[in-house]
């Protein structure tokens, strides 16, 4: 039974991070097709301990990703061609740097696909991979003292 409780802990947290991101990108005037983070708040709210919702992962895969996006973008414009590009250089870069964070591929799709700026960077990429850390963090610390307290 008690997995059962953890799993569903960990699912409602999912539900709020993406009624807070939904929020957050309605203020932010961005459109949600452009908010990278629905699949990095599944793996950092449902499998906390894995290496890919570590910190280090999330924020750096999310930047590097990112770069990724716009080198691929400056080479070649805008469109199909430069999304796969990105996309296979952003899986390069975090290997190389050990910030394997899978669902930071997004930033480059979008990136070279859409043609983004270079403000996007920091009004959603950055700002939105701190938040998801810190959410995250705080949301798998409510589990830890809770468990705590259920221990007999």
């Amino acid at each position: 039974m008690r997995p059962i409780i953890v799993w569903l802990y960990r699912a409602v947290g999912a539900g709020v991070a993406i009624v807070i991101m939904e929020m957050l990108a309605r203020v932010a005037h961005q459109p949600l097709m452009r908010v990278p983070f629905v699949t990095s708040i599944v793996v950092t709210l449902a499998l906390p301990d894995s290496a890919p919702a570590r910190p280090y992962a999330v924020i750096a895969g999310h930047l590097l990703s990112t770069a990724a996006g716009f080198c691929a973008l400056w080479a070649m414009g805008p469109g199909e061609a430069a999304s796969a590009v990105a996309v296979g250089l952003a899986a390069l870069v975090m290997l190389a740097a050990r910030a394997m964070h899978p669902p930071a591929g997004t930033d480059a799709f979008l990136v070279a696909g859409m043609g983004l700026p270079l403000g996007w960077v920091l009004d959603s990429v950055l700002v939105g991979a701190l938040l998801l850390v810190g959410f995250s963090w705080l949301w798998a610390a409510g589990e830890r003292r809770w468990l705590a307290r259920a221990q007999p």
